[in-house]
C-alpha cells in the first residue's frame, strides 16, 4: 500500500512524515531538511529516518561552491550526486533486506522526468512494498499516473 503525505509548498509534509516515522519505528526512509539563509532556501540536507545520518542534498545555486558533483538542476537548486548514489544503494539495501515500510521525501518534478528518485520508486514499486511518499498538492495527479500507483491512501490537504 502507498501512503501519500499531501499538501501545499511549505505546510509542514515533510515534518508530518517524520512523524509518522517517529510514531511506528519500524522500516527506513529519507526526508530533506530545508536549511534557510535570511529570506531563501539555502539548500537541503538528507536525513536517514532510522540512524539520522546527514549528508548534503540540494544547493540554491549562489550558494553552490563548485567541490561536489551536481547530477541535477532544477529552478535554483542543484542536487549533489553522491547523495543520489547513497540513496540508490541504500534503497537496494533496504529491498535486500526486506526493510519495510519505506519513507521517501519528495516525489516531484525531477521523478517525474525519470530523475531523483525515479529508479528507487519504480523498484519499490515494482516489488509492492509499502511505501510513505511525500508529494505536493498540485503534483499528486500527474505522480500516480506517471507510476501507476492503484491503491494509494492520502494523507494530509
Amino acid at each position: 500500500m502507498v501512503k501519500i503525505v499531501t499538501g501545499k509548498i511549505n505546510s509542514y509534509k515533510t515534518t508530518k512524515l517524520k512523524s509518522i516515522y517517529n510514531q511506528k519505528k519500524i522500516g527506513d526512509g529519507f526526508i530533506a531538511k530545508k536549511t534557510m539563509e535570511g529570506d531563501l532556501v539555502y539548500g537541503y540536507t538528507l536525513i536517514r529516518l532510522s540512524n539520522d545520518k546527514e549528508m548534503p542534498f540540494v544547493i540554491r545555486d549562489i550558494y553552490y561552491d563548485g567541490k561536489k558533483e551536481i547530477i541535477y538542476k532544477l529552478g535554483p537548486y542543484l542536487f549533489y550526486k553522491d547523495a543520489f548514489i547513497y540513496i540508490e544503494n541504500t534503497v537496494n539495501e533496504w529491498i535486500n533486506t526486506k526493510i519495510s515500510p519505506i519513507y521517501l521525501d519528495e516525489i516531484s518534478i525531477l521523478e517525474l522526468e525519470g530523475k531523483g528518485y525515479y529508479h528507487a520508486l519504480t523498484n519499490l514499486l515494482e516489488i509492492n512494498i509499502d511505501l510513505y511518499l511525500v508529494v505536493r498538492r498540485d503534483l499528486l495527479e500527474k505522480v500516480i499516473d506517471k507510476f501507476n500507483i492503484k491503491e494509494y491512501q492520502i494523507i494530509g490537504g
